[in-house]
């Protein structure tokens, strides 16, 4: 019988893998490749032997694919924002919001909605713009910021509009009750606390 060489440096990590898909390579390999019993193979990769022969069952049958991240649901890229990142971007360090920059992008012939552009925004490390009466700063240091001074609005003559309006949509609400008849004795919401000593 042959003495097995020691293993090199690093060679541990073929032992006792950490990742779950090395750990499941390893474990069919020593059954199916070393000739380890089923025990055996399991007991060294932390498996129980039930468990194991699921593994080599589903392998055999082309179910299990070993060393494979599994990979997440849904499109791996999109193109229109890949096509559209590099103006997203000019135009935010340019000082223009979310919503400027979707209408931009419309008007340029890109169509990319607001959540695509901001999906670029963060995933680029910008923050939000500020919104205020009053020029303000950008939350991010990327952006140079912009004027956000909004013209003033105007008072509301409510003299001017109509005393009645007919609708089919209105519905009708019962106003409350007045004041005085909340504090009438028996009414709902008469009934007052004894004062606290």
């Amino acid at each position: 019988m042959t003495a097995q060489p020691a293993p090199r440096p690093g060679g541990e990590t073929f032992a006792r893998p950490v990742h779950v898909s090395q750990r499941r390579y390893e474990a069919v390999r020593a059954y199916l490749h070393e000739g380890a019993s089923l025990q055996q193979a399991a007991a060294r990769f932390g498996y129980t032997p039930s468990a194991l022969a699921s593994l080599v069952r589903d392998f055999r049958a082309g179910k299990l694919v070993l060393l494979a991240e599994p990979g997440k649901p849904g499109r791996k890229s999109s193109p229109a924002k890949d096509r559209a990142r590099g103006r997203v971007i000019e135009l935010r360090r340019q000082g223009l919001s979310v919503y400027e920059i979707s209408a931009r992008l419309a008007l340029e012939g890109t169509g990319l909605n607001r959540t695509g552009v901001g999906q670029i925004l963060a995933e680029e490390g910008f923050g939000r713009l500020l919104r205020g009466p009053a020029q303000q700063q950008s939350t991010s240091p990327g952006t140079a910021g912009r004027d956000t001074a909004l013209p003033r609005s105007g008072v509301i003559d409510f003299a001017a509009f109509p005393a009645r309006a007919d609708t089919r949509l209105a519905g009708r609400r019962p106003a409350p009750p007045p004041a005085a008849a909340r504090s009438r004795p028996g009414s709902p919401g008469s009934a007052r606390r004894a004062p606290r000593r």
